[in-house]
């Protein structure tokens, strides 16, 4: 009775971490967007490829997010688009801008910096 005891729990513990539920989720980014997790949002080659850091936001009048590097020379070349998602697993300290309505942008000097809110 014991062995199946040992037998079946083996096989349950097997099938949790076969279907990712014995994983831990400590890795995982935090996402507090109320914006669906994979909603285009615009940022900078220097962002996604030099990994620059986010230093500016926008969250536009069309409901629009862009999340760019303190570069002032960006051209059309330098324009990427991934989602919400990918941009707050850039840089989690995004999440901090969740709840920053529409209409409104800020700036920071640096990762770890206070948000400064403007009206755009």
């Amino acid at each position: 009775m014991t062995k199946l005891i040992l037998i079946t729990s083996i096989t349950l513990m097997s099938i949790f971490n076969v279907f990712g539920q014995g994983k831990n989720d400590k890795n995982k980014t935090e996402f507090k967007f109320s914006d669906a997790e994979n909603k285009a949002v615009f940022t900078c080659n220097h962002v996604t490829d030099e990994k620059s850091p986010i230093l500016y936001a926008t969250h536009d009048s069309d409901g629009d997010w862009q999340f760019l590097c303190e570069q002032n020379d960006h051209a059309e070349e330098n324009a990427k688009i991934i989602s919400l998602k990918n941009a707050v697993e850039l840089d989690n300290t995004l999440n901090e801008l969740f709840e920053m309505p529409i209409g409104v942008g800020a700036e920071r000097n640096g990762i770890g910096q206070k948000w400064n809110p403007f009206r755009l």
